[in-house]
């Protein structure tokens, strides 16, 4: 299923949410029109909790099918729901930089990180999330995670992103990716779509012209 909607009035949609093939992780306190909305495009169980006291959970953490990584600025209350609803490995990473859904891509194959990351900080990377973690940029930025949506189909990454920066991540996530914008031109794409292999939610800026591409990179068309 293909939707245009915006949650709590923002077509930023990522933000409050990760779509994994396995579950979809978004905040507790979601209203009834956005969990609905999610439901039917999905059909996954539901994994609820905000971050950091944070609803923009998809701005601050990272999930593959194998697991979910929050930042240590998340409480021991949020951690201990996560650990409960979900069926995955959960885990925190103590580093400086917290906005881990902004600065790490990922789908069940591999994932690429913001290039400051220690050894220690991509070794908990990679464990949580069960996937090889490579350090680089997109738009020659080091928010990798802003600047690309991916499922385990295809990636849509920042117009200005280089041939080598896209040949890197289509290696290590083993999909087909392209450039292309969301919601009239936003190079975020990840801020503006939650997709998955089998379902995906555009924010309700995003024209005709963004969906149809994005559908066809992600599989869908």
């Amino acid at each position: 299923m293909i939707a245009r909607t915006d949650f709590e009035g923002d077509s930023n949609v990522g933000a409050y949410g990760i779509a994994t093939d396995r579950y979809i992780f978004v905040s507790s306190n979601m209203s009834e029109k956005g969990l609905d909305m999610i439901e039917r495009t999905f059909n996954l169980p539901l994994v609820q909790t905000t971050i950091a006291t944070l609803d923009a959970v998809g701005l601050v953490s990272v999930a593959t099918s194998n697991g979910i990584l929050v930042p240590y600025t998340t409480t021991d209350e949020e951690l201990a729901q996560l650990k409960k609803s979900s069926e995955v490995p959960v885990d925190w990473l103590d580093d400086k930089m917290t906005a881990l859904g902004n600065i790490i891509i990922a789908n069940d194959n591999g994932a690429m990180c913001h290039p400051d990351f220690n050894f220690k900080s991509r070794r908990k990377i990679s464990d949580t999330l069960g996937v090889e973690v490579v350090p680089g940029s997109l738009a020659k930025l080091p928010i990798v995670g802003a600047n690309a949506i991916a499922t385990n189909q295809g990636a849509i990454v920042h117009p200005l992103a280089t041939s080598g920066e896209i040949e890197l991540l289509a290696q290590l996530l083993k999909v087909h990716v392209e450039v292309g914008t969301v919601n009239r031109g936003s190079p975020y794409t990840s801020l503006g779509v939650l997709a998955n292999t089998d379902g995906m939610i555009a924010g309700t800026d995003t024209t005709g012209v963004e969906l149809a591409h994005i559908s066809q990179v992600l599989g869908f068309v």
